[in-house]
């Protein structure tokens, strides 16, 4: 585990890439908006709103499978003690031009990417510097020029970051593809101590 202020690199595991690049690509015709996803998650509701070119690949438009019931999937998943529900795993696709301005999430406490697409990992991670409390479900557009700092993923690794303190997405260049685990029920904090305490990766799987 290789640990930073703001998030985390667990060079513990290590996930084949290719793999996942030739799991998506059995869904190019499966691109839909974000909202669209939420509500096949939600039998019809849209829980929050989201920008254009946000937008994810629903994989139940093939098989009427979701993205946890593929092994591809499934095994990252196992390298997991933590239980995390179906409908908080998602393969993000973000459009070339996407910016998503900084803001805190709401009841998700800290996200797992897995970059798919493209090889570099594209448009990286800000964390902008905004003193005192930081409120949830928040727009912090003001501080877009406070830089905390910047974070390039890790191709190699899953990188492990908080999403309750201002954070926003760089201009995407490329076609941009993630897998993401959210966690709803622990902390960015908690995940560290419990991984720390061996409870939290399964290398045995």
């Amino acid at each position: 585990m290789i640990l930073h202020k703001k998030h985390v690199i667990f060079d513990e595991i290590v996930y084949d890439r290719q793999k996942l690049i030739n799991f998506v690509s059995n869904f190019k015709d499966c691109i839909v908006k974000h909202s669209d996803w939420q509500k096949t998650l939600s039998g019809g509701t849209q829980s929050y709103e989201v920008p254009d070119g946000y937008n994810a690949i629903d994989t139940t438009k093939k098989e009427g499978k979701f993205p946890n019931e593929y092994f591809e999937v499934q095994e990252l998943l196992n390298k997991f003690k933590i239980n995390i529900k179906k409908e908080h795993i998602i393969i993000n696709h973000y459009d070339v031009g996407f910016w998503l301005r900084p803001h805190t999430d709401h009841a998700c406490k800290c996200s797992i990417m897995f970059p798919i697409l493209p090889d570099d990992g594209d448009a990286p991670l800000v964390f902008h510097d905004v003193k005192g409390d930081y409120t949830i479900a928040t727009d912090y557009i003001d501080y877009k020029d406070n830089i905390d700092y910047v974070m390039n993923y890790n191709t190699k690794h899953p990188t492990l970051f908080t999403t309750q303190v201002p954070h926003s997405v760089a201009k995407v260049k490329e076609e941009r593809i993630y897998l993401k685990f959210m966690i709803f029920d622990y902390t960015f904090e908690e995940l560290i101590e419990m991984n720390k305490r061996g409870e939290l990766i399964d290398n045995t799987k």
